[in-house]
């Protein structure tokens, strides 16, 4: 029977690809170097780290995958190969709020003793995405609330506060206590992987598709240029 699970988080522009090989066994992590012009080395870093411990496409039970929000690009890349590889393999495939890997690894580090915190991310303008996170007995974290919110909202934010490098002022002033360092990890998005497939909430690959808090750049910028999408 499959036992193996698989996590991509390229969420960030460091990312990083995990492997449980089978139930019991340690975790293992390996980054994935930034796309070039020639590659964007996801693939061959899930095979190095499969063949080096002796999974093959058979043995995997499911995967997960880290849908943002985050880089556009990197989201499109991840979420595009976790679907290949469940449709190929017949495995699982859960997706998992940034947010909930960032709070997991903040409970590894100690940094929760209320076992709760606001994740803050994809921080623009006057405003960010803010994930309110509450953690279980065993450090299983689940999303209490999600959603765009204004600077203005920054001071009912549940502390303490995590934020990515590119967070907004009013937020970080708003963690009286400091503000903590997101950690984006594909390990902890294995982790919390695998308690959203233990309570079932498994994803179809045909539905999945990144957090996106706003319309991508890309996409405004063409519209801007030729008239909101006028004779498609």
């Amino acid at each position: 029977m499959p036992e193996a699970i698989l996590a991509i988080e390229l969420s960030q522009r460091a990312g990083s690809v995990a492997l449980r090989a089978r139930t019991g066994s340690p975790v293992a992590e390996r980054a994935v170097p930034p796309s070039d012009d020639s590659n964007d080395h996801l693939m061959a870093v899930i095979d190095e780290l499969c063949r080096a411990h002796g999974v093959r496409p058979a043995d995997l039970a499911a995967i997960a995958v880290g849908c943002g929000p985050g880089g556009f690009t990197g989201l499109r890349v991840a979420c595009a190969t976790a679907k290949a590889i469940a449709d190929a393999t017949g495995c699982a495939l859960v997706a998992v709020p940034s947010a909930l890997a960032v709070a997991r690894a903040a409970a590894h580090a100690g940094e929760l003793p209320d076992a709760a915190c606001t994740v803050v991310l994809a921080s623009k303008a006057e405003d960010a995405w803010c994930t309110d996170v509450e953690l279980d007995a065993a450090g299983v974290p689940r999303v209490v609330r999600a959603g765009l919110r204004g600077a203005a909202d920054a001071g009912a934010l549940r502390r303490p506060i995590v934020g990515d490098s590119h967070l907004l002022p009013a937020f970080g002033r708003a963690g009286s206590g400091g503000v903590l360092a997101a950690r984006f990890s594909a390990a902890a998005c294995l982790e919390v992987g695998e308690s959203l497939l233990a309570r079932g909430e498994k994803t179809e690959p045909l539905l999945l598709s990144p957090i996106y808090p706003r319309q991508a750049e890309a996409v405004t910028l063409w519209e801007a240029r030729h008239g909101g999408g006028q004779g498609r």
